[in-house]
């Protein structure tokens, strides 16, 4: 079953892997997938040799790279956190690339590295490189949905979409936040529901984000305030208010186009929710394009403010939802 994000081929594994980008968990789903494809359990033991970079040698990883799988047709290994591997062991590697075992599988990963230097860029002629990044929001949604399933648990669609709403993308805040609701539900099986997210997931602070929105969009400036300061007081950081409120006027942007374009199903057109499309709906007719463009051009002075380090994060947010408001 395939990995939503995941441009993973794995019919026939290919002799050398790069598996890479900021989304840890996905990088764990792509190991997985690999190693599920490349070795039996049964003989695993046997054929499955693992190294962290800084830790061994290039000449370490090329040994077992050249061994022979035993009871198997392959073997597989692993090299983790490959950017820490000194200079002349990537040099080897290099080397290893130009002319690799055929029975083996080597799978190297990093959170980054520098695609142009040796030996990432000659990966591509006789393997694969798996970009893990974050995902766009309806891969999300499958990916969460998926993953529930995997852990044979029923999460309904607004549940899923709920959770994005509050976390966004992140495949790591999106399984923590799962595991939580189904501690919450403490039943095997059990369907995770709107009712169960919205406890553990902070149900005040998304509502808060959709109040703040609408009042901005209504230009209620006063309502505005009151859901900032909500959100300021449950305990959110300020950028992690500010990037919530980026993302809701992006999707306020992408619904406006959809209704530009005539879509009247914002829900299917926008790969979300019924609730959410309904949340976005009238603000995105308050909000023409050329208010959008001048509201971005304001977020982007405002990231420079509370990245530099301003004073009174608070204040800044304060003066940017009357600015939205006037």
């Amino acid at each position: 079953m395939s990995t939503p994000g995941l441009d993973l081929p794995l019919s026939p594994p290919r002799m050398i892997y790069l598996v890479h980008g900021p989304e840890i968990t996905l990088r764990r789903d792509a190991l997985s997938a690999i190693r599920a494809a490349v070795v039996d359990p049964a003989t695993e033991d046997f054929n499955c040799d693992e190294f962290v970079g800084g830790e061994c040698s290039g000449g370490d990883i090329l040994t077992a790279a050249q061994t022979l799988p035993m009871m198997s047709e392959r073997r597989l290994v692993v090299v983790r956190q490959v950017h820490k591997l000194k200079a002349a062991d990537l040099s080897l590697l290099g080397d290893y690339v130009a002319s690799p075992a055929a029975e083996t599988t080597l799978v190297l990963e990093a959170e980054k590295v520098d695609l142009r230097k040796s030996p990432f860029p000659a990966i591509k002629k006789v393997g694969a490189v798996v970009a893990c990044k974050a995902l766009y929001e309806n891969q999300a949604a499958s990916w969460l949905t998926q993953r529930a399933r995997g852990m044979g648990i029923r999460l309904q669609p607004d549940a899923a979409q709920f959770l994005i709403s509050y976390v966004g993308s992140s495949t790591g805040a999106l399984e923590a936040e799962l595991t939580k609701a189904i501690d919450y539900v403490g039943k095997a099986g059990a369907p995770i529901d709107l009712d169960a997210v919205s406890a553990t997931a902070g149900q005040g602070r998304v509502h808060s984000i959709f109040e703040l929105v609408d009042a901005v969009s209504a230009r209620q400036a006063g309502a505005a305030l009151a859901a900032l300061v909500t959100l300021l007081e449950s305990g959110e950081a300020p950028i992690k208010v500010q990037a919530m409120i980026v993302r809701q006027f992006r999707m306020i942007w992408r619904a406006r186009e959809a209704m530009d374009k005539g879509e009247r199903n914002l829900a299917q057109a926008l790969g979300i929710a019924p609730f959410v499309a309904k949340k976005l709906a009238a603000p995105a007719r308050r909000f023409n394009e050329a208010d959008l463009v001048r509201i971005f051009q304001g977020f982007a002075t405002v990231d420079l403010d509370l990245k530099g380090g301003a004073t009174s994060p608070r204040q800044v947010l304060e003066s940017e939802v009357l600015a939205l408001c006037a």
